[in-house]
Parts: structure tokens; C-alpha cells; sequence
């Protein structure tokens, strides 16, 4: 038999606890009553949650062609849930959010605190956190000595999540509308100049290729001498200008297809760069709650209890074997 084993015998657990058993139960009784005092002193805190999940698109899409992920009706997966969680913990949030409801204040932070700023930063994030559950929401959880403030705080939150996003989206959307706005301005101002020098062309007597065939027919069919040098004259004109006219013609087209590609990409960006869209689908808002979350005062001081004998047995049974090695 080892040694461990035969120390381990020397001692009889079952003797040993019942020897001090008043040592114990006084303990635990002292250890009762003293978290029972601390957990009645402690604050209580209530729990508002809101549950939400992203949207999987982020703009409204002008294409002709939608694919299932560029559908508003589309809920986001575990990427834009992670987008979610970021921007909810991001600082343009919490700044709002402690200003909205006086934070430094309403968690009793002294303003000549030398470290007031981190300990609200410290308090705010263990009372206010952000999670995903088992199924892919996101929770914003709240916590606050007053249920009806945690349930606000925890609303405004989730309603600053869609103003933030669309802020961040509208910054860098913004260049991009400018530059295709400048580009369909110059576009269209190309079209116009092309369309009134064949506006000139053709009041010049130009006609197009397609028209000149009958042009020449009306001159020969005409019935006085007038009508004959008016249709001569639009024929030499159009033959001198009329390769100049069907170039323009092609231009036109070629201008009319960028304009049309180019309108359908200004309206993408305009709408990116100034609309307001809601990112998420609010599955339940934060009520009120009727019962506090904090403290579990059983729970606590059957923990303290435990400890404390815990120690009290670890520090007799160290105590006993002092003894015993002394005695050798």
C-alpha cells in the first residue's frame, strides 16, 4: 500500500467531519447570514432583450435581374450577423446611447473621476451586451436597476442600428453617385451637341441614306423648276454632308446605350447614397420586465455557504496534518 494511501487512512474523512462538525456548521450558518446580507444589499438589476436578424441585402437593387441573396425578404447568415454584431458594439452606438439616456450620470460616475471615462466604458459593457443564440439571432441584452429604462435602452439600440448602417453605407456611396452623376451629366451633354449639329445638318437640307433614294425620286417627279432645285439642293448638300450626318447617326446610338446603362447605374448609387432602408427583421421587441435578473440571491448564498466550508475543511484538514507531522 502506498504512502499516499496510508495518509489517506490515517485520517478518516467521516471522523474527521464529525469531529469538527461545530466548526462547520458554525461556518456555513456565519456564511448564510453574511451573503444573505450582502445579496439584500446588492442592487437589483432588470433584463430587456430584443431579438433581431439581418437583412442578407443591403440596397435596393434596380438590376432587371434579382438573385435570392439581393432580395429584401432575404434573412442574413452568420456573415451578416457578425456585420451586426460589430456595428452594434461600435462606438458611434455607444457614444449615442450614452448621451440618449446620461449614462455617467445614471450610473452614478463622479465627474471628477481621473478614471470616469473608462469606468463608464467598463460599467456600460457589462450591463449592455450583444450575442448570437443557437439559432442565429442576434440578442441585445440590457441590463439596469430599472425595467423600464432597460427596455428603452434596449429598443433605441436596436433602432440606431439601421441609422448607423445606412450612415456608413451613404459615406462611401456618396463618391460613387457624384462621379456617375458627373459622367451621365457629360453624357447627355455629348447627346445634346451631337443632336443639334444633325438638327443643323438637316436643316441644311442633309437627309439620311435611307432618304436619299426618295429624295432623288421627288426631284425627278417634281412639276415645276422650284420644287426641282429645293430637292437638288438638299441632294448636294446631302452629299456633301451626308457621311458626316451618319456618322452622328452612329453616335447616337453608341451615346444612347451608355446614357441607358449609365441612368440605370445613377439611380443604383443615387438610392445607395440617399436612401433610408431598414437592415433587420425585429422577431421580438424589449418589454419591461416584471422580475430581476440580478441578483439570484439563493444562488448565492448557497455558493457562499458551500465555499466557505469548502475552505474551512481544506484549512482544518492542512491544520491536522500539521499536527500529525509534528507529532512524529
Amino acid at each position: 500500500m502506498s504512502q499516499k494511501t496510508q495518509d489517506f487512512n490515517a485520517i478518516d474523512l467521516l471522523d474527521f467531519v464529525w469531529k469538527y462538525k461545530k466548526v462547520f456548521i458554525i461556518v456555513g450558518i456565519a456564511a448564510a447570514v453574511i451573503s444573505s446580507i450582502v445579496s439584500l444589499l446588492m442592487e437589483e438589476r432588470y433584463e430587456s432583450t430584443v431579438t433581431l436578424y439581418p437583412t442578407k441585402a443591403s440596397a435596393v437593387t434596380f438590376s432587371e435581374v434579382i438573385t435570392e441573396d439581393q432580395s429584401v425578404s432575404k434573412f442574413g447568415e452568420e456573415e451578416e450577423a457578425e456585420q451586426m454584431l460589430q456595428i452594434l458594439g461600435s462606438e458611434p452606438i455607444r457614444n449615442n446611447v450614452i448621451r440618449t439616456f446620461n449614462l455617467m450620470q445614471h450610473y452614478e460616475i463622479e465627474e471628477d473621476d481621473k478614471y470616469k471615462n473608462t469606468t463608464l466604458s467598463k460599467t456600460y459593457n457589462d450591463f449592455i451586451n450583444f450575442e448570437r443564440n443557437n439559432k442565429g439571432a442576434v440578442l441585445i441584452r440590457v441590463m439596469d436597476k430599472s425595467p423600464d429604462t432597460a427596455a428603452l435602452m434596449a429598443n433605441h439600440i436596436a433602432n440606431l442600428f439601421d441609422s448607423i448602417k445606412n450612415n456608413m453605407i451613404h459615406q462611401r456611396a456618396y463618391p460613387d453617385f457624384q462621379i456617375k452623376k458627373e459622367k451621365l451629366e457629360k453624357l447627355q451633354n455629348k447627346m445634346k451637341a451631337v443632336m443639334d449639329t444633325m438638327s443643323k445638318l438637316t436643316s441644311l437640307g442633309v437627309v439620311t441614306n435611307e432618304a436619299y433614294q426618295g429624295l432623288t425620286e421627288a426631284m425627278l417627279n417634281a412639276k415645276d423648276q422650284a420644287t426641282r432645285e429645293s430637292y437638288l439642293k438638299k441632294i448636294e448638300m446631302t452629299e456633301k454632308y451626308g457621311s458626316v450626318l451618319s456618322s452622328f447617326q452612329v453616335k447616337v446610338e453608341f451615346l444612347a446605350e451608355r446614357i441607358s446603362t449609365m441612368e440605370t447605374s445613377y439611380e443604383q448609387a443615387e438610392t445607395d447614397a440617399n436612401s433610408s432602408i431598414s437592415h433587420k427583421f425585429v422577431v421580438e421587441t424589449a418589454s419591461p420586465s416584471e422580475k430581476k435578473a440580478y441578483p439570484i440571491r439563493w444562488l448565492i448564498v448557497v455558493i457562499s455557504t458551500f465555499v466557505s466550508i469548502f475552505f474551512a475543511f481544506i484549512l482544518l484538514l492542512f491544520t491536522e496534518k500539521i499536527k500529525e507531522l509534528k507529532a512524529k
